[in-house]
């Protein structure tokens, strides 16, 4: 039987996973409004290849952002201070047994 994952690692992986939602959304929704407007006629075709080729490269900057070691992304996270301090609100660290 597998073991359970710790509250800390929990926590962790419920920050990872929020903030990679987040991240995501911050990338994507610009192309995706830049898309809707190309379809409403309002922003030509060479505006949204740009806009697809700044978003490619902003993909492969989260890319390699979430391919760090899980330790170093916590950390990462936790000094983009502005999200954090929302997100821990509702998600506070569990506490340590250790000493």
């Amino acid at each position: 039987m597998p073991k359970q994952p710790s509250p800390q690692r929990q926590w962790e992986q419920a920050l990872i996973d929020a903030y990679y939602d987040y991240r995501w959304r911050q990338v994507l929704q610009p192309l995706h409004d830049d898309f809707q407007r190309w379809a409403a006629g309002e922003l030509a075709h060479d505006a949204l290849d740009h806009a697809i080729h700044q978003t490619h490269k902003k993909t492969q900057e989260l890319y390699r952002l979430f391919a760090e070691s899980r330790q170093w992304l916590v950390r990462a996270i936790q000094f983009d201070e502005d999200w954090f301090q929302v997100w821990v609100k509702d998600h506070p660290a569990p506490v340590s047994d250790r000493p």
